[in-house]
């Protein structure tokens, strides 16, 4: 019979059917560990836990519908407490990530969109945002102001060209051939919003 390096591993088709551990041994249940074990501390048995008050971690969030299909899902694996809390600590981990993620992402478009807007207009720049604030202010007010900056869209081209081109429009109506000052000294972000960052 040939000799097997010490190095060598055997795969679970190397073994008798007796001697491969089930998928879950690594996992004590209710079936492996009872009253006659080492006397090694039992783990709370998952048919004590009450899976209908199960409540998410302190600052962990999921909507309602979400909530429920995790309880009934824990309740048909018969997760214990220690599993629950390592799940649900893995999706709240991931759930940030993704939205810092989409934050990120967010805060690059607007900055790219900032960018072709200044290479759009130019030295002509601070005219443009100041036809685009008279509109805003006109027909938005603060409302407007408020989800422009929010999405990022205040410094798309093609937001800042619409309206411009209304404010250029009520310009001309006000007085003919009356153009605004433009903001002195400003950026972009600060002449479209108002605000110093």
């Amino acid at each position: 019979m040939p000799e097997i390096p010490a190095t060598s591993t055997l795969s679970p088709t190397d073994l008798p059917a007796e001697s491969v551990a089930p998928s879950g041994a690594g996992v004590q249940t209710d079936a492996t560990v009872g009253p006659e074990s080492s006397g090694a501390q039992t783990p709370p048995s998952p048919d004590s836990f009450s899976y209908e008050n199960l409540q998410p971690a302190d600052g962990v969030s999921f909507a309602s519908a979400d909530w429920d299909t995790f309880k009934r899902l824990a309740a048909e694996l018969k997760l214990s407490p220690e599993q629950i809390e390592k799940l649900v600590a893995f999706e709240a981990s991931c759930a940030q990530r993704k939205t810092q993620a989409e934050l990120d992402e967010k805060h690059q478009q607007s900055a790219t969109w900032a960018q072709q807007t200044r290479a759009l207009y130019g030295a002509g720049l601070e005219q443009e945002i100041a036809f685009a604030l008279r509109a805003a202010n006109t027909f938005g007010g603060p409302e407007l102001r408020t989800l422009l900056e929010e999405t990022g869209l205040g410094n798309h081209p093609v937001i800042i060209r619409t309206l411009s081109g209304i404010g250029r429009t009520i310009s001309e109506d006000a007085s003919a051939g009356g153009v605004p000052s433009a903001p002195q000294d400003k950026t972009f972000a600060q002449a479209l919003y108002g605000k110093r960052n």
